[in-house]
């Protein structure tokens, strides 16, 4: 019986793949990291508390990532780790050092993004683009 339930849990929820496609890459070399958040804890910087986090290479990141994600509302943040250390690398005050991008911003972002301004709502078979900015 326990498992039944499951499987009707299973069913009733709405999943889709949608696709994450990084554009203006600059380094061929250095890895990309997407993290995807449904909350405002942890966005943007703060991969780990993503619900759904990727890390490979530009040419893949180009072509596009696909999430198993239900319809919803989301932020994404990308970055390239341009120094290797697996993280975004600041400047002292806080600006990143190395190549970012936010779902949403089509021009290169003057203040820090807030959930509630760049998530936007993520359904079946959507496909986003998040443009890589340079410090």
């Amino acid at each position: 019986m326990k498992y039944f339930l499951f499987f009707l849990f299973f069913l009733s929820t709405k999943i889709y793949p949608f696709r994450i496609e990084v554009i203006n890459i600059i380094d061929r070399k250095a890895l990309i990291y997407i993290a995807v958040f449904d909350q405002e804890e942890g966005f943007p910087s703060d991969g780990e508390k993503g619900i759904f986090k990727w890390k490979g290479t530009p040419k893949e990141a180009e072509k596009g990532v696909f999430t198993d994600l239900p319809d919803g509302n989301y932020a994404i943040a990308v970055f390239q780790d341009i120094d290797g250390n697996d993280k975004l690398t600041k400047w002292f005050f806080g600006k990143p050092i190395e190549p970012y991008g936010i779902l949403g911003m089509i021009d290169k972002p003057k203040k820090r993004p807030n959930f509630l301004e760049n998530s936007k709502k993520v359904s079946k078979n959507s496909v986003v683009q998040i443009i890589l900015w340079e410090h």
